[in-house]
């Protein structure tokens, strides 16, 4: 019965795709390149991968890397996501930059890549074999729901959580510790209490929008067509609360990625003069095309208002209706395009050659890049100075090293920009125990060290053609 045991293994195995060797008598993998299309190499034996975590990037050949995962929403109900692709490449020009400087104490960054399909349960097994079958210290996640919902996957196994999108509110009171001093939850993205502050200043005249020819004249009703998960529940409500007259506010809500009649019925029985669609582009270009059709329009009286998650040309570009509905329109994002910043700028010349693509075109493009560029600097930290005998990366490690990347109020210490010309300087420093104050593509990153996020400017960006202008930069009310 044993023989028979140990032989069926071995052509279960085989059937997986791995190579037999007779070391051990059982049948064993060296790489994945050993298994079939849809196993990877683990432990030695080929395994199934779940769906959609067929790609990994960085230093895939190197020795003795230290392991990333990343769970991306890169394809959506309407097919590829344009939008994520880029803030991925954000992601992969960092970790490209990372690893050509040699990464951090003599080890290179390898990145295991999963397409959540924008699809949280998905998303969650996904963050569970990374972390569990690969060994990955730290992820990389896209949007608030998905994000909160794979901390559940993290935080207990002592792995660091990075955001570039999620910006709910939910995140600054998240219990995320596990016993430890430090959070293991961070964003380079700021919570949506402060677009709510900004978006309510600019509709009530409050901000005045410094659009040369151009006479913005503030709304009497204002409507918010949103996503009813942790983003688009968070917006409203920041708005909403913001806006002293609560009736003239009115929301209408519908879930990704399905009907929206009910939403627009609402927008139809309430008829504001400006909507705020705080949802994702599929969504929003359905929506749009239905109030047309429902006389909810420009046509009409209505005018309308984009947020982040809408800063993505395949809006503009999906039906030739939704392009001149929203012709003239104004949003806002925190800060991805500014272009007068150096750090911007640089970061901007070399994502243009790498993929010729503006990055300012999509929202948090600046915010994917600096967050990998973080990982690597706490990850510096965790190795520690003595090059004899490094220490081992963790994720409470490098969560304690991102302490070190913001000074104390009153301290001094010496600024870095993120990017390819400061990163070995600043990863240096790290390993010598200074802190330091770095400066991101996207902005200052003054991180609050308990809450693991930083403020973020907002760029107030207008809808001309297929393509968005950023009109000014707005500091968001600190109330």
């Amino acid at each position: 019965m044993r023989a028979l045991g140990m032989m069926t293994l071995g052509m279960a195995l085989l059937s997986s795709g791995c190579s037999f060797t007779t070391a051990g008598g059982l049948s064993e993998c060296t790489t994945s390149s050993d298994c079939g299309s849809n196993s990877v190499c683990t432990s030695g034996f080929c395994l199934p991968q779940p769906a959609g975590c067929g790609q990994v990037v960085g230093a895939t050949s190197a020795a003795n890397p230290i392991v990333l995962g990343a769970a991306l929403p890169l394809t959506n109900a309407s097919g590829n996501a344009e939008i994520e692709q880029q803030r991925f490449n954000g992601l992969k020009l960092a970790l490209d930059e990372v690893n050509q400087a040699q990464g951090v104490g003599g080890r290179q960054f390898v990145m295991y890549v999963c397409d959540t399909g924008a699809d949280v349960s998905r998303a969650v097994t996904q963050a569970d074999w990374m972390v569990n079958d690969k060994g990955a210290v730290a992820l990389f996640s896209a949007g608030s729901a998905q994000t909160l919902a794979i901390h559940e996957v993290t935080t207990p196994k002592n792995v660091l959580l990075m955001s570039h999108t999620a910006t709910s509110s939910a995140f600054t009171t998240l219990s995320d510790k596990n016993g430890g001093s430090v959070g293991l939850v961070w964003r380079t993205t700021p919570s949506d209490v402060l677009q709510g502050r900004v978006i309510a200043n600019v509709l009530q005249g409050v901000t005045p929008i410094n659009d040369p020819g151009v006479t913005f004249t503030p709304p009497t009703k204002v409507g918010v067509a949103y996503v009813s998960d942790s983003y688009g529940t968070g917006l409203f409500d920041a708005i909403q609360n913001r806006i002293p007259n609560k009736d003239n506010v009115a929301g209408a809500q519908y879930s990704r990625n399905e009907a929206v009649s009910g939403a627009v019925s609402r927008l139809v029985s309430f008829k504001p003069d400006m909507t705020v669609l705080a949802g994702f582009p599929e969504d929003n270009s359905r929506l749009l095309l239905e109030a047309i059709d429902a006389k909810v329009g420009t046509a009409f009286g209505n005018r309308w208002f984009l947020t982040d998650a809408s800063k993505d040309r395949t809006l503009l570009t999906s039906r030739k209706e939704v392009e001149t509905e929203l012709s003239g329109t104004y949003g806002t994002a925190p800060a991805s395009a500014r272009p007068n910043d150096s750090t911007y700028k640089l970061f901007a010349d070399r994502f243009i050659t790498a993929y010729s693509t503006d990055p300012g075109q999509y929202s948090f493009t600046a915010h994917a890049y600096d967050a990998m560029y973080l990982v690597a600097l706490g990850s510096a930290y965790a190795v520690g100075g003595d090059t004899n005998n490094p220490q081992p990366v963790t994720g409470p490690r490098i969560a304690e090293g991102l302490t070190k990347l913001t000074p104390a109020s009153g301290q001094t210490a010496t600024s870095y920009p993120l990017g390819s010309t400061q990163f070995t300087a600043a990863r240096e420093a790290l390993r010598g125990g200074a802190v330091i104050d770095v400066k991101g593509a996207s902005g200052e990153l003054n991180f609050n060290n308990e809450t693991g996020e930083a403020p973020s400017p907002y760029e107030l960006f207008k809808v001309t053609g297929t393509t968005f202008r950023t009109v000014q930069l707005i500091d968001p009310p600190t109330d």
